[in-house]
Parts: C-alpha cells; structure tokens; sequence
C-alpha cells in the first residue's frame, strides 16, 4: 500500500515513499522548484526543497505536516517526530524502516532522513496515513494530494472523503483482490471452505452478502466496508459505525476486472490492477476452444433448490468464454435472482444439453445423484444427449461455489477442459 513507482522522466526517478538515510549522501539530490506539491489543487508551501533520494520523495516534516492538519512534535535525544491528528498518530524514527501508527508497527519501504540539519519525511506514507491520495503529474512535475476521491462502483459513483488503510470485505472474492493488490483486510466474509487468501485465515469474520454481524464490524473499526449491492438497505446503519461504504458486485469476468481497476484506484494500485488483468487476459486467451460449442446446462444448488445459471451469471460467462453455448440463454431470469432460472424439465428437454454441470457447496456425488434421480423417471428425461451419454460433470466448489474473482481464468480453463471432452 506504501508503493507506487513513478514513471521515469524528467525527475529520472520514482514517487514513493522515502528512502532509508541517516544524512543526505552522494545519492541525494535537492528536488529544487521542479517538484511541486498540491493539496486538493493548492500549492503546499515548503520550508525546504523536496528531495528525491534512491527514487524516493522525502519532504521537511514540519510543512507537509501543517498542510494536512496535524501537529508534530520533534524529539531531537531520540531522533523521532510524532505526528498526531484527531484520529492518527503517527511516529517515525531517523534512519528506521518502521513506524509506529495508532500504537501498532508498521514496515516502511524507508526510513525518514535528516538532510543538512532538518528532519524529511516519506511524502507518501505519511499523507496516505493521514487519508489523502497521492498522485504525480509528470508534465509540470507536481505531486497532488488529494482529500477525496471519486469512484464508480456497480451500483452507481461513490465519493470517498478518506484513503482508507481498514478495510472490511463481505465476498471472498473481494477479499482476494484487495490482497492481490497488496492491501488487507481486517474483516472479511464468514468462510464455508478455505480462506483465500490464507494470510486471511485469521481475520475477523463479520458476515457475508445475506447480512452483516455489526458487533463484530464495530469491533474491526473498519474505515471502509466494500459490501453487495444487496445489502444496500443497511448503508444508514454501516455509516452510522463512522465507517465509508461502497456497494460492489462482480457476475461476469468483465465486472471481475472492473473490480480490480476499481479497488486498484481506491488503494493507489492503478498499475498492480492493470498488471493482474493482464495476466487474467493471458491465461483466458490461450485457451483452445472446441470447433462446435457443446450445449451445455449449468445447475446450482442443493437437493430440492436447484436453479440454473444464466449466461449472465458468472459461470454462464465463464462457460461461454470457454466455448460452450448456454443451454438456458433463453429461459426467463427469476425475480429475485436474475442471473438464474427455475429448473424446469420441460425447459431443459427443449434445449436438449449435450453436457450438464453441477455447482454445489454439499457433497458433490449425493447432489450429483439427487438431480438425476429427480428427472429420470420422466421418459422425455431419458431422451437427453448428456443423460444417454452420461455426461455429469460436479464442478470444484472452490473455483463455481462462490464467485472466484481473480481466479476465474481458473474456473474458466476447467470448463474449458471439460468442453474438449464432449465428443
């Protein structure tokens, strides 16, 4: 979260957070007036040149400090300032990779130097600490911070009124590319497998996309919960915690990746988003498709609550990048789950399905022998090409139970595999 690489230019160096210096030595070098620093589109005033040092902005704390609305106190004995604010306080150390923020460590890519007797500061990490944005301009040389930020989730556009460094996520997906990013979560949904990623494991659970534990999402004290759309009449009580909200959905490989841009431009990771959807794109082309689409019915649920997906539902996009054809493109959406269908025999006899797929959270072979039982006395049930054949396959639940996120080249290749099969 503390690093984001400056394209090369003019400055021949990088934006990011400041190096590891006891003094200023032959790799240090006064930034002078082509650096200039903004904040919310005013210029910060400095009462010392920036300074780019090992590809590191570093800047006089005092100023940076003042701009941001803090206070800060200097111990000369010790070599540390403390900088502190209504809700943050910070402590750096001359010369020490780490700094203490609300009474917890944390790792700095570099230390804080002293430069010809003034103390600077990493310019990144301590506006990040204090919420702002950073950006760098490099035609006129100028690093913007910024107090809010504007962004357009699923639901709509969202302006957030702080960066946030505590965030609390309600799908594992979303939990998974906040990670991928480089951040971190300090709730996340309740698991019904494996945690992914596993550094989550021990995180707080605080609910899922069906409700929310609010004891347990107070007791995180999260500054931004990332929840499903669904959830959107609770906004009011979530914000009533002192927390922001953005409310986010992902059904298609598509909106997938758009969840990455989007996370990616809340944690200041535009380029680590655009490298994950690049490697996402790599795997997902590659992949040989058959040369006729094998008809294919994609079932979800449980004995007695089966639904079929849709093209689009995530395994229906995923099934049609994988170069099958949706069995159920035309069968009408439910109302309350309208990337899904009712199960209906006389529906499924009409698309005649080469193939059918199975997602379930259960026991994959009592579920697969559940479906089959519950149409084979019908003769019309006989008469399908995948039950003649016996083309049953029970997808990975940990690839289709959930919505995989940044795994779905994953889930996309395994349908792909299984679409080769089909003779």
């Amino acid at each position: 979260m503390l690093r984001n690489v400056f394209t090369r230019g003019m400055l021949a160096a990088a934006l990011l957070l400041a190096p590891t210096l006891a003094s200023a030595g032959s790799n240090a070098s006064a930034a002078g007036s082509a650096i200039k620093v903004t904040l919310d589109g005013k210029s910060v005033p400095m009462n010392a040149q920036p300074r780019i040092v090992n590809n590191y902005t570093l800047v006089p704390y005092a100023s940076i400090v003042s701009a941001l609305g803090g206070k800060a106190t200097w111990n000369a004995s010790a070599k540390t300032v403390t900088v502190a604010s209504k809700d943050v306080n910070v402590t750096l150390t001359v010369g020490m990779k780490k700094a203490v923020v609300n009474n917890a460590s944390q790792s700095l890519d570099a230390a804080p130097a002293i430069v010809n007797g003034a103390m600077f500061v990493p310019l990144r990490f301590i506006s990040e600490t204090f919420g702002k944005w950073v950006s760098y301009s490099k035609p006129d040389a100028t690093i913007a911070l910024r107090s809010e930020l504007t962004v357009t989730t699923s639901s709509g556009p969202v302006t957030l009124k702080k960066k946030p460094s505590r965030i609390a996520t309600l799908t594992s997906s979303d939990t998974e590319i906040i990670y991928a990013l480089g951040g971190s979560v300090v709730g996340r949904p309740t698991a019904l497998g494996a945690v992914n990623p596993p550094q989550a494991a021990s995180v707080p659970e605080i609910g899922s996309t069906h409700g929310i534990l609010f004891e347990k999402l107070a007791a995180v004290k999260p500054d931004l919960v990332i929840a499903s759309p669904a959830l959107q009449a609770q906004k009011a009580t979530i914000q009533a915690l002192g927390t922001q909200v953005i409310f986010n959905s992902h059904n298609t490989y598509a909106d997938i990746q758009a969840s990455v841009r989007l996370y990616g431009k809340i944690l200041g990771k535009e380029t680590k988003a655009g490298q994950l959807i690049e490697g996402m794109d790599a795997k997902v082309s590659g992949l040989v498709k058959p040369a006729a689409a094998p008809t294919t019915l994609i079932v979800y649920g449980a004995p007695g609550s089966f639904v079929v997906a849709l093209p689009t539902s995530y395994p229906g996009n995923f099934l049609e990048l994988a170069g099958g054809k949706n069995a159920a493109a035309g069968f009408p959406k439910m109302d309350g789950m309208p990337q899904y269908a009712e199960l209906s025999l006389e529906r499924i006899v009409a698309a005649n399905p080469d193939l059918i797929l199975l997602i379930t959270h259960g026991d994959a072979a009592e579920v697969k022998a559940s479906f089959k039982k519950q149409f084979e006395s019908n003769p019309a049930w006989k008469s399908l090409g995948a039950v003649k054949n016996d083309r049953f396959d029970v997808l990975p639940s940990d690839l289709f139970a959930a919505n995989p996120g940044l795994r779905a080249p994953e889930a996309i290749s395994m349908i792909n595999k299984i679409l080769l099969e089909v003779k």
